[in-house]
C-alpha cells in the first residue's frame, strides 16, 4: 500500500505490526447534511441560453450555482422580477435548455 506523507509517497505493508494508519477519511467519510437545503453559492450570467417551457424558448438571465455543485436556470417572472429560488426545472412544462441562436446545445 502506498500512502502520501509529508515527505512524499511511502510504501507500507498491510501487515505492518504495531501501527495504525488513520487518514482523513476516518473523520470525513461522505458527509451529507440531511437537515439543510443547499445554499446559493454564486449567480452566473446565462448568456444566450434559454429554458424550453411548453415548447417555447424562454430567455434566462442567470444560472444559479448551489454549494452542493448543482445548478439550475432562472427566468423572469410574470411580475418582471427574478426570483433566484425559482428553479425553472420545477415548472411542469419544462423540457430542457437550449441556446437561443440555435447552436447545438445540451438539453435536459
Amino acid at each position: 500500500m502506498v500512502l502520501n506523507t509529508t515527505t512524499g509517497p511511502k510504501e507500507y505493508g498491510r501487515d505492518r505490526p504495531g501501527h495504525t494508519l488513520n487518514t482523513s477519511r476516518v473523520v470525513e467519510e461522505d458527509l451529507v447534511y440531511e437537515d439543510e437545503s443547499p445554499d446559493i453559492l454564486t449567480v452566473l450570467p446565462a448568456g444566450d441560453w434559454c429554458a424550453v417551457v411548453g415548447g417555447v424558448a424562454v430567455p434566462m438571465p442567470v444560472w444559479v450555482v448551489l454549494d452542493d455543485a448543482s445548478m439550475y436556470g432562472v427566468v423572469v417572472g410574470t411580475d418582471g422580477r427574478i426570483d433566484l429560488n425559482a428553479d425553472v426545472e420545477k415548472h411542469p412544462l419544462f423540457s430542457g435548455y437550449k441556446q437561443a441562436n440555435n447552436r447545438q446545445g445540451e438539453t435536459k
